[in-house]
């Protein structure tokens, strides 16, 4: 089991928090989330690609890493999402969108509730990623 202080040091910073997001991803490579295609280029900005896959519906369709998740269009760093995800899975019964803002300091409630609700609706997905391999319990 991880400690706070084992993720903080693990995702220290925004590019090892958006690498791992990348290799979660797509670990065989980037792809086309439209198409599924791997003929895509990197752009001049990072962590953003343009697809050139000929089946793609959107010729020179372009995509970042979020594209398509959860993090899509937020303005939260990936580190703080991730410390939000660690307290609501650490915490035996769950924690309320008003103690993550207490915690980690949003600027507003409505601001927990948003990355509470859609980390809730992520898990309920059916495409969420199951728990697999080893797996430890307590109680």
């Amino acid at each position: 089991m991880m400690t706070l202080t084992q993720l903080m040091t693990r995702f220290s910073d925004e590019e090892a928090c958006r690498e791992h997001l990348q290799q979660l991803r797509w670990p065989t490579g980037v792809r086309c989330p439209r198409c599924d295609s791997e003929k895509v280029y990197k752009t001049a900005q990072p962590w953003r690609w343009i697809c050139k896959g000929k089946d793609c519906p959107t010729k020179g369709y372009r995509f970042s890493l979020t594209t398509g998740t959860i993090f899509e269009a937020t303005k939260y760093p990936l580190r703080t999402w991730f410390q939000v995800l660690y307290l609501m899975l650490q915490s035996k019964k769950g924690m309320s969108a008003l103690q993550i803002h207490r915690t980690i300091g949003s600027g507003s409630y409505e601001t927990a509730w948003y990355m509470c609700h859609r980390l809730r609706a992520a898990m309920r997905d059916g495409h969420f990623l199951k728990l697999a391999g080893v797996i430890e319990m307590d109680e």
